[in-house]
């Protein structure tokens, strides 16, 4: 890789700490003064503006390759502010404050243009860089026990208004409201599936299934009715028979109405 940031950020912390070791007069943060995390933020976005976006794949895939994380990301953040920022113009005073200050079109509301901050075990140092078109923001995160191993987190990016942060809020609320919306159109279909796969399936059974054929109504013997009650006729013949000869009456003076058979 042309530029080792990682190498070039320690060395010069190393230099600048040595030199700053007989210095009293600025405050020490993680014993080294504001001025050197100033010049190592402002070192590092100059070695940003020796590439080209041509050339950033080829550095950034030869980061990853070499296990260099921190450089790879911090590549891959100027890539994605390359075409919006313009021309580098050159560093705000890291003294100055933009709070309420129309810079480029931007109002970059209540940042330093340079700011180092330590919470607990981490310090954080920013610098803000100025180009024609939209401000980059560099930030570099360090180990306060370590800071001469370098920084171990670094990122940079554009700086945008309130108007412009709003209007991007907006676009992801609506884009993740229309995502929901569609994810519940699909479920409903694939509810709505399981419902109309079963009717479709026993519709193409059916319509396979062989046609069966009438079974032909069993042919009742008529023939045995006659026979039937001309045994019923010989069976009240011979009662009324019976009845005559016990009673001495003649058969027509009675009538056999119903036969009850005892089984």
């Amino acid at each position: 890789m042309r530029k080792k940031f990682l190498l070039g950020i320690c060395t010069l912390v190393l230099m600048l700490g040595l030199s700053a070791c007989g210095s009293k007069d600025d405050e020490l943060i993680g014993g080294l003064p504001e001025d050197t995390y100033y010049q190592m933020l402002s070192q590092t976005m100059t070695q940003l503006e020796s590439f080209d976006e041509a050339s950033l794949d080829t550095y950034i895939a030869q980061a990853e390759s070499s296990g260099d994380t921190v450089s790879a990301g911090l590549l891959s953040d100027f890539k994605e502010c390359y075409s919006e920022k313009g021309e580098f113009v050159d560093f705000y005073d890291k003294n100055k404050v933009i709070g309420g200050v129309n810079i480029g079109g931007l109002n970059i509301g209540g940042q330093k243009a340079f700011d180092v901050t330590k919470s607990g075990k981490t310090i954080t140092a920013t610098l803000i860089g100025d180009y024609s078109k939209r401000d980059l923001k560099l930030t570099v995160v360090f180990n306060a026990n370590k800071v001469q191993e370098g920084p171990t987190a670094i990122n940079i990016e554009g700086i945008y208004s309130l108007v412009e942060t709003m209007q991007k809020a907006g676009l992801n609320t609506v884009m993740g409201i229309l995502i929901v919306f569609c994810m519940l159109v699909v479920m409903s279909g694939v509810i709505k599936c399981f419902e109309i796969i079963p009717k479709l399936e026993k519709k193409a059974k059916e319509k396979n299934a062989p046609e069966e054929k009438p079974v032909a109504a069993p042919v009742v013997a008529t023939a045995a009715a006659p026979k039937k009650e001309t045994d019923d006729l010989q069976l009240v013949a011979v009662i009324a028979a019976a009845i005559a000869a016990s009673t001495g009456a003649s058969t027509d003076s009675f009538v056999v109405r119903s036969i009850k058979k005892r089984y």
